[in-house]
């Protein structure tokens, strides 16, 4: 059932839009990643030594915070943008997609601007941050809840059929031309021959 499924489903176009599409993919995949497995590793090896510490960043990162500063800076960038990126190319390549999609949409992207906050705030150095910090397993379970959140709804947004404007297209310019009083198919008959003939 699923090979003809996939022998059923339309094929890509390979060329350079298709490669640009597939490196964007990647990239937002990729970034989520870090992100995820960041907060993750944070929870289960890093946020326990700072019970009873006095300076939780410092028993946090013992220095290195400006490594996972960089790394949520970098990969936040490139979320958003790709992101953005994505659903242009689904906004403007396809047909009309129904409400409930631009709705799940609107709350993937709220959710990720709240991971975004709970990243920051691990990496932070701002009184913002070292607050979140003295509590850091709290807000980094809500992170990852949230993350998880989003990848469901990124799953559930990817089962929309999503119809191309060019194959949307096509039948209807076939049909015009079917239709069309200018094509030669008409079948020669008799009073014809005779009209041609005087």
């Amino acid at each position: 059932m699923l090979v003809s499924i996939l022998a059923d489903s339309p094929q890509p176009t390979f060329d350079v839009g298709w490669a640009l599409l597939v490196v964007i993919r990647v990239l937002h995949i990729t970034c989520a990643a870090a992100i995820f497995g960041g907060l993750v590793y944070i929870h289960q090896m890093v946020a326990p030594l700072t019970e009873g510490a006095d300076d939780p960043a410092e028993a946090l990162y013992r220095g290195r915070r400006s490594a996972w500063a960089k790394v949520v800076m970098m990969a936040t960038a490139f979320l958003i943008l790709s992101g953005f990126l994505q659903y242009y190319y689904n906004m403007t390549g396809h047909e009309d997609l129904p409400p409930l999609y631009h709705a799940l949409f609107g709350i993937k992207f709220l959710l990720a601007f709240f991971v975004f906050y709970v990243a920051a705030g691990t990496a932070g150095k701002s009184a913002l941050a070292s607050d979140m910090q003295k509590n850091i397993t709290k807000w980094v379970k809500l992170g990852i809840a949230a993350v998880l959140v989003i990848f469901v709804l990124a799953a559930v947004m990817r089962t929309f059929p999503k119809v191309p404007l060019a194959a949307e297209a096509a039948p209807a310019a076939a049909a015009d031309e079917k239709a069309s009083p200018d094509n030669n198919d008409t079948p020669i008959t008799e009073e014809n021959s005779e009209t041609n003939d005087g």
